[in-house]
């Protein structure tokens, strides 16, 4: 979206709201009001499906009026929401969204720009609550603990029948901020970190059983996946890939019937002709034919989040090509078997090769291939097979009756919690740059591939906010106060980035997230690692 089209906020908001097709209706007077902030842009924002579904289900509830709040770049000092326009300050809880790492200093910025007490204990009785979710926010909410007043960790729908009723008692009874905060500390999945004692705080999963897939309550043509209603299939992943948080902090795997699928659709997808299918694990879908074909049967054009390329074959991309995709998204992550194997990422070279030669003989325009350097045992070889295997894919590619593109994407690995990998060391930016010098140099020389560069400085930082405790809020803080470069901060803050990133951990080591439970020992992550 151009910056220049819009004057000012107002004329900002009233064009998104109008653009938007909501389904969601919002009281006007209600006892709780609460702001729900996603610290990036409104397009990323309005592409998570998590984002969504709160909004949908906070508004669902009796006596709450929630409303939507972004970062606005291209209004730097603007802290309202989009359906009132009123100051987020005026909130009677703040509620973030958090799915990316990078967004912690976002965060920060909001509350200071909002004219809130950025550090909780701090904060005055009469200013908003600061609450915090969504997946980033349970892996690892350490690096923000100082801002936040309480932490909802794991998935909040079976929770949400006592704990709404509890924040409106709250409000109610005009409870001081310490007994308030008291009250939601007894709370099962609600860590407060002011009233934490050394016990683990379990997180909160419902099966399948008795919920229902999310959707997206709101189309727009501002989002990233422009006037698509997104659906998930399935939530976490049964294949436990050792780098890959979302098949161990969504654990147990869950899959959604087709038929609540297809419901949900029926019900809810009234304004666009275009679904896309969501889930980290979309190839291990056991419907995911029978569910494409029927929605292609009814008229609908398919969306797809990354998949395998063992589930590829000539019927599903006859579907696809009737679905109007012209876009496939694979994850090799490594250039060879053995790294394969190693990362649990068990994928054939032939049964990519195989793929490929499927895709050659389809309609599909373009392939996007990620990969990840700097994972553990990797070698100079295993880069070397990342060339070898897209000049393998582009040689096949370039056989087809109609011309197909490569688009390669190669991000560093960044060791997460609650995978076998987070003892891992996250490999130096030196060494990250001279493989990625290497390879865009060899990519050029592949007719047809186009390489999507990455930043380095943000993989590290990214890298640092992963794996870092409570004391790294404070160079946090001190970069947005004094408009600083990160490097200067960690100085002036005393913090190790090299011990936070670059060393290797030991089992016996305190880790910042052992304070939660996840469904997976870290006996057994531990197994795993060393294996």
């Amino acid at each position: 979206m151009k910056k220049s089209r819009y004057t000012d906020f107002r004329a900002y908001r009233e064009k998104i709201l109008f653009r938007e097709k909501n389904q969601v209706e919002i009281q006007k007077e209600a006892l709780l009001s609460i702001a729900l902030v996603f610290p990036n842009s409104y397009a990323v924002g309005m592409a998570n499906l998590g984002f969504q579904t709160i909004y949908r289900l906070f508004n669902e509830f009796s006596d709450i009026r929630c409303e939507r709040a972004f970062l606005y770049d291209q209004f730097p000092g603007v802290t309202k929401t989009l359906e009132s326009g009123e100051e987020l300050r005026n909130f009677d809880v703040i509620a973030f969204s958090i799915s990316y790492e990078l967004d912690f200093p976002n965060l920060v910025q909001i509350l200071i720009r909002a004219g809130i007490t950025p550090f909780s204990i701090d904060r005055h009785t009469k200013e908003p609550l600061v609450m915090a979710g969504g997946a980033i926010a349970f892996m690892n909410p350490t690096p923000i603990e100082p801002f936040i007043d309480f932490f909802y960790l794991g998935e909040i729908e079976p929770q949400l029948q006592s704990f709404l009723p509890l924040l409106l008692q709250l409000k109610q009874e005009r409870w001081e901020r310490s007994e308030l905060l008291d009250r939601l500390a007894e709370q099962q999945g609600i860590y407060v970190p002011e009233k934490f004692k050394k016990s683990e705080v379990k997180k909160i999963y419902q099966s399948a059983r008795e919920s229902l897939p999310q959707y997206s309550p709101i189309i727009s043509p501002d989002g990233h996946f422009k006037d698509m209603f997104l659906i998930e299939v399935g939530r976490g992943c049964g294949r436990h890939c050792h780098f890959c948080a979302a098949s161990h902090i969504y654990h147990p795997f869950r899959i959604f019937s087709k038929e609540k699928i297809l419901n949900a659709i029926s019900s809810f997808c009234h304004d666009t002709k275009r679904v896309g299918l969501i889930g980290a694990a979309l190839s291990d879908y056991p419907h995911l034919f029978d569910l494409s074909q029927e929605l292609v049967d009814h008229g609908f054009e398919l969306g797809l989040s990354s998949f395998r390329l063992d589930v590829i074959n000539p019927e599903f991309l006859s579907i696809l090509e009737r679905g109007k995709v012209r876009t496939l998204t694979f994850a090799p992550e490594a250039g060879t078997e053995s790294l394969r194997n190693r990362i649990h990422k068990n994928l054939l070279d032939e049964q990519i090769m195989e793929a490929a030669r499927v895709i050659a003989g389809s309609k599909i325009q373009q392939v996007k291939l990620y990969f990840m350097i700097g994972l553990p045992t990797e070698t100079d070889d295993d880069i070397e097979g990342i060339i070898h295997l897209v000049r393998t894919i582009q040689q096949i590619l370039v056989g087809s009756r109609q011309k197909k593109s490569i688009n390669v994407s190669v991000n560093a690995f960044i060791p997460k919690p609650f995978t076998p990998f987070q003892w891992s060391a996250m490999e130096k930016e030196s060494e990250i740059r001279r493989k990625r010098r290497y390879l865009e140099r060899e990519f050029k020389k592949i007719p047809g591939v186009q390489y999507t560069r990455k930043s380095v400085k943000d993989e590290i930082l990214q890298g640092i906010f992963s794996l870092s405790d409570r004391e790294v809020a404070k160079a946090i803080y001190y970069k947005i106060q004094n408009n600083t470069d990160w490097q200067t901060a960690w100085q002036q803050t005393a913090i190790d980035v090299d011990l936070i990133i670059h060393q290797l951990k030991k089992f016996e080591d305190e880790l910042p997230w052992d304070l939660m439970a996840y469904g997976i020992t870290k006996e057994r992550l531990w197994k795993k690692f060393i294996l």
